[in-house]
């Protein structure tokens, strides 16, 4: 299959949703966020809550047409749309940037209204000439309204906090990306696959009409008595072996229908058709495996996203020892007070003023058991995540060599099977026509045709391995839905 593009080592990513926080690089989205109105580029955390609102993940499921013919690229689209990992990803982006939400507002005030009603009766001991009871009571029936303000002056768990939600953020959205890679690989082998059944029932049916053709020959041959009947029935044999093969390759095509379209997240189907298997030869390629790397190191989403965790667990290991330095913050409220107080021997004064309180707190926990633990704990998580992010990078690497010996490989067998194709069809031809001339037996025919059968389904074996193989090559490196792609799923 020729490549819609070349591949561009210097992309990062280019997926048109672009996210840019502090200290980190612009990291791309997968294509169905570009369907947004607000999603061309995302250059904060505002503009990322505005593109994701943009994109309702609870929108209805797409519906095929099966009178449509699709290309893979098309099928994409709708599995990024339709398929429950991408909107539970999406989801997951959402509540992350959030969560960031969450931590900027400490640098807020808290400003709260509160208003109260209250009837209190008590009992004021007194003298007894005054009071011939020895007490009186009082009623004071009060309502106040108030607004009250804390703002904190002083934290410093709040700086390592936000940038530690910063770095869930960007991960969460690089995950989002990589989840979409996901789709759009999974969704790309199995359409190859579906390829390969509808190119194996191709040449089943071939395999069948040449089938059908020495069986003619042979039963002429036999009328002319050029052939016996032992001849004949070999030949009624192939052609039956031949019905055989036809009808397990249409129900293969059906399986992989119904596959492919659980895969893009629609109702299973198989009443679906896409575009046949492309007959180009494969290009040369003389890439080296050292760039690849290099390359996956840099743009892989799930990679980036590693690094994103252990600045996150660096972050909440600030945040734990300034748990060892103290804060410092305001409150203050202030509103009307009304108070109606009555007491047995008549009204007292009626108050309606203003109110207010003011106070500045410095706090600081000399003595916090808990708190060695917690800074501990945070070092333990920030190596742990350093020592994930090392076993992520030594799999990205060796997943990519192991998809750029498949590659070259599969171009080389793709290739040969070219080769063994045309030598095949000319050893069938020539045996043939022998036949015909009573020069050559019919076993030797039934071989040539056997071989020929073979070779038609090794071509159509070797072209979906190699067409597999770049999208294993695309996502290993990262370069999936990207302009760079080898494999064109994105045009």
């Amino acid at each position: 299959m020729k490549p819609f593009f070349r591949r561009s080592k210097t992309s990062i990513l280019s997926l048109s949703l672009l996210f840019s926080v502090q200290g980190c690089a612009l990291v791309a989205l997968p294509g169905n966020l570009r369907k947004g109105s607000g999603c061309a580029t995302v250059i904060s955390t505002r503009d990322a809550e505005r593109c994701i609102a943009a994109n309702n993940h609870s929108s209805p499921i797409p519906k095929l047409d099966s009178s449509h013919v699709y290309t893979l690229a098309e099928l994409i689209d709708i599995a990024e749309t339709a398929n429950p990992e991408g909107r539970i990803a999406l989801a997951e982006a959402k509540a992350a940037l959030e969560r960031a939400g969450i931590a900027r507002s400490s640098y807020l005030p808290l400003l709260t209204f509160v208003a109260e009603g209250s009837d209190e009766r008590t009992i004021v001991p007194f003298p007894e000439p005054i009071a011939p009871r020895g007490y009186v009571t009082v009623e004071a029936p009060t309502a106040a309204a108030q607004l009250q303000l804390q703002y904190s002056l002083l934290n410093f768990r709040r700086g390592p906090a936000l940038d530690s939600s910063r770095a869930l953020e960007v991960a969460s959205a690089l995950r989002l990306a990589r989840v979409h890679q996901t789709i759009a690989h999974d969704t790309a082998v199995q359409f190859y696959q579906t390829q390969e059944a509808v190119a194996q029932l191709v040449a089943a049916q071939t395999i069948l009409m040449t089938a059908e053709t020495v069986e003619n020959s042979a039963k002429e041959q036999y009328a002319n008595g050029r052939a016996t009947l032992p001849d004949v029935q070999n030949a009624e044999a192939g052609a039956a072996e031949a019905r055989y093969d036809l009808a397990s390759a249409e129900g293969e095509v059906k399986k992989k229908n119904l596959t492919l379209t659980e895969t893009i997240g629609v109702e299973p189907t198989t009443e679906i058709t896409i575009v046949p298997q492309d007959a180009d030869a494969p290009e040369t390629f003389e890439d080296s495996v050292e760039g690849f790397i290099e390359s996956a190191k840099k743009v892989r989403p799930d990679l980036i996203a590693y690094s994103q965790e252990v600045k996150h667990n660096h972050d909440l290991y600030r945040a734990a020892r300034a748990g060892y330095l103290p804060t410092v913050g305001v409150s203050a409220s202030g509103g009307r007070t009304s108070v109606w107080p009555s007491a047995d021997f008549g009204v007292l004064g009626h108050a309606d003023v203003s109110t207010w309180s003011a106070k500045a707190e410095l706090k600081w926990n000399v003595f916090d058991g808990a708190r060695r633990h917690q800074v501990a704990e945070a070092v333990a998580e920030e190596k742990s995540s350093v020592e994930r992010q090392r076993a992520a990078e030594d799999a990205a690497t060796r997943q990519v060599w192991g998809a750029y010996v498949d590659y070259r490989t599969a171009i080389e067998q793709e290739r040969a099977s070219q080769t063994f194709l045309e030598s095949a069809q000319t050893s069938y031809d020539s045996s043939l026509d022998a036949f015909g001339y009573g020069v050559r037996n019919l076993v030797d025919v039934v071989q040539a045709e056997k071989q020929l059968a073979q070779a038609r389904l090794t071509v159509v074996r070797a072209r979906a391995r190699r067409q597999q193989s770049e999208i294993e090559l695309d996502y290993s490196t990262g370069d999936l839905l990207s302009s760079g792609s080898r494999s064109g799923t994105r045009p």
